[in-house]
This record gives structure tokens, C-alpha cells and sequence, in this order.
């Protein structure tokens, strides 16, 4: 059946216009179009794998956290989750309707452009994501999973988990990578004695400016929101020094400063950063400058 005639079944109206919104980066998840009807403008998304993950991020994300993109309840759960914490807006979902055994989502259109960069961002619009994220990270939990399927395990042996996961992703993805492999049971060896965070909180693992909309030099939406998972705290700001430098840095911790005092990351950086490297957070990067980002926080 053609897009346009699995579309239409999701509306009353006859749909006017369909276009495609492509994020501009590879490997994502989910297809997305944006849908006019002559009463109504909204975001149609369903995942595009058709079977388990298998590339590292999602396939890591999947192991470790119950996290799997091909059905929707993972977005549901995770936009009812943020619509509730003032600051950013999360879409609405109006519905969830399976089409050829497969699941969609019809959401609200929101406001504003991609964003590209957090980097030469006004103070005011990093303080608004300091902010917003710790009040996020004030839901805290006992355990470690994702928003929509609840726990996995407990959060004492959350470490424990994610040294397995860590084994595995080296042995599915990193055969022929040799620096990854030469320091894969020396990290491993490090979660053993790391006691395990106590902040566990809605995180997102892919955390960066893509899953956000500006307007008014404002972030007016967060919008890709599939990766949440239950998790340290840790995750985010590790995920951050990725996508800050120094200067937009310093705004986004008054705002986290305001709500929640900002983790220590002296004792985690290294180890997550690691784990983050293995799913691919941010590509296909070189492990030694990976290692080697400067440290923000």
C-alpha cells in the first residue's frame, strides 16, 4: 500500500499535503511526515525497522534499557512524561493506530525550526535548557528501564547489567576495532568497583540539539524523545560535553543550578563516556579524542 493511502487512514479529512521530514542525519529511527487537511496540521511518525534493533545504539539501548523503537509506546510514554514538566513543550499524541501491522502515531505539530547547534546559543536559551533538564531529572526512580515498560532490575545492579551489555556490543560491533577492544575488560573491570549512582532519573541517551525546535531564540519543542530511558543522571551530562563547549556550558549549569545541584562526574566520566562510544551517541568516532573530550562538568 502506498504512504499517501496508509496516511489517509489515520484522518478524516482527505489530506491536502504529505511532507516527508527528513532529521539530516543517518541511521534514525522513525519516519516522519508533516500532514495538512483542510482542518488540521499534524506529525505522523512510525518506526522503520521491521524487525529487532541491530545497530549498536538502538540494539544497546534495547538490551540495556527495554527500549525498542519499533513500537510507539516508547515516543506515547516519553512525550506524557515531558508534557507535564513546564519549560519545553512535548507533543501531544492524538492517536496510535496499527496499519499493516504496523504501529503510527499521529502527534501535534509544534512550533519552530530544527535546531542545530547548542554552541552560540544566547545565555537565555541555555539556562532554559539547564532549567528544563533538572526538572526532568527531579522524577526519580529506584530502578533502571525506560518511561514506558517500567523496571528492569533494580539500580544496585545496574552496573553489573551494563558491564554484559558493554561485552556484547564489543563482541557484535567491534571485532575490527582494535583500541576499542584493547580497553573493553579494563572498563568493564572499573564498573565492578564504581558504586553505583543514586540519581536515577528519565534520561535521554541520544541527548543533543536535534530533538529540539527554536523559536524567538527560544527552545520551543523537544520533539524526538524515543530514546528515554530510567538511568544515572550521569548519562546526560556526559552526553552534553559532547555538544557544549565551555562558554554555552556555564549558562546551562546556572539553570540546572537553579532546581538541582549538578552531579560529579570525575568518578563515571570516563567509564560512560565508554559505554556512550560503544552505542554510537554521536558516530563512528575515534575512541582516543573520544576519551579525551573536554571535560565540561
Amino acid at each position: 500500500m502506498a504512504v499517501d493511502s496508509k496516511l489517509q487512514q489515520l484522518f478524516r479529512d482527505p489530506i491536502e499535503r504529505i511532507a516527508y521530514l527528513d532529521p539530516g542525519y543517518s541511521g534514525h529511527a522513525s519516519d516522519v511526515w508533516l500532514v495538512k487537511t483542510a482542518r488540521e496540521e499534524r506529525i505522523v511518525r512510525t518506526s522503520r525497522l521491521a524487525e529487532a534493533p541491530a545497530r549498536e545504539f538502538w540494539w544497546g539501548c534495547c538490551d540495556l534499557f527495554g527500549i525498542d523503537p519499533r513500537f510507539m509506546r516508547h515516543f506515547e510514554a516519553n512525550a506524557a512524561m515531558l508534557g507535564a514538566i513546564p519549560g519545553i513543550p512535548a507533543p501531544r499524541v492524538y492517536a496510535r493506530t496499527v496499519i499493516e501491522s504496523k504501529e503510527y502515531l499521529v502527534v501535534e505539530k509544534m512550533n519552530g525550526q530544527a535546531l542545530r547547534s547548542f554552541i552560540g546559543q544566547s545565555d537565555a536559551l541555555l539556562h532554559q535548557l539547564g532549567a528544563w533538564l533538572a526538572r526532568v531529572h527531579e522524577h526519580r526512580y529506584d530502578y533502571f528501564g525506560n518511561p514506558a515498560t517500567g523496571p528492569i532490575e533494580r539500580k544496585a545492579s545496574f552496573h553489573a547489567r551494563m558491564s554484559q551489555t558493554m561485552r556484547l556490543l564489543v563482541e557484535r560491533d567491534y571485532k575490527h576495532d582494535s583500541k576499542i577492544r584493547l580497553v573493553a575488560e579494563a572498563m568493564v573491570s572499573r564498573l565492578v568497583d564504581l558504586p553505583v549512582p543514586d540519581h536515577f532519573c528519565p534520561v535521554l541517551i541520544d541527548l543533543g540539539p536535534s530533538q529540539f525546535l527554536i523559536q524567538d531564540g527560544r527552545l520551543s519543542a523537544v520533539v524526538d524523545v524515543e530514546a528515554y530511558a530510567i538511568a544515572p543522571r550521569e548519562f546526560d551530562f556526559v552526553g552534553l560535553e559532547y555538544v557544549l563547549d565551555e562558554k554555552s556550558a556555564v549558562p546551562f549549569l546556572n539553570g540546572y543550578s537553579t532546581i538541582l545541584p549538578p552531579p560529579d562526574l570525575s568518578n563515571y566520566r570516563k567509564v560512560y563516556r565508554y559505554f556512550y562510544r560503544l552505542l554510537g551517541v554521536q558516530g563512528s568516532v575515534d575512541l582516543d579524542p573520544w576519551l579525551a573530550q573536554r571535560a565540561l562538568f
